[in-house]
């Protein structure tokens, strides 16, 4: 195995490992690692993968601006070259993450406040304090995630 597949590789287990898909990451590992830009037919040929899961997939890394396209001289298809800002790109779904994940634990947390429905006063206070616990947390991942760029910015002096 060349240090180009061992890359391609690694990156789609460690990114398996975190709940992203495998197929996404060696998409863009093997469009970082590539010194030229490729196309969605010379992607799919690389890692054994069709063209409509290349598609696909290489729109979800546009979303996240981790991919962008790039036209060649002389060529009617797409190209495309991978955002070198690893650590950007990171940051950014990080932060795209907690909110989203923030704002459904909230609508959450509200509707199992409506629902708290027992006359007795022990399992009521019991609940209560959970949820109270919950949105303790919930706040301190909104404080984090609304400094996100704060701790990039410090974590990047260093």
């Amino acid at each position: 195995m060349d240090i180009r597949e061992k890359f391609i590789e690694t990156i789609g287990n460690l990114g398996e490992s975190i709940g992203l898909n495998r197929t996404v990451c060696q998409i863009y590992a093997l469009l970082y690692i590539n010194p030229e830009p490729l196309s969605p037919a010379e992607i799919g040929r690389t890692l054994g993968v069709s063209k409509g899961n290349i598609s696909i997939n290489i729109k979800k890394l546009e979303e996240w601006n981790a991919v962008k396209k790039v036209w060649k001289k002389g060529y009617t298809r797409s190209f495309y070259t991978a955002n070198a800002d690893i650590e950007g790109i990171i940051f950014e779904k990080l932060k795209t993450g907690l909110t989203k994940r923030n704002r459904l634990l909230i609508e959450t947390i509200i509707e199992m406040k409506k629902s708290i429905k027992t006359t007795d006063k022990k399992v009521k206070k019991y609940y209560s304090t959970r949820l109270l616990q919950i949105e303790s947390l919930l706040k301190q991942s909104e404080l984090f995630t609304k400094n996100i760029d704060i701790l990039r910015s410090f974590l990047k002096k260093k």
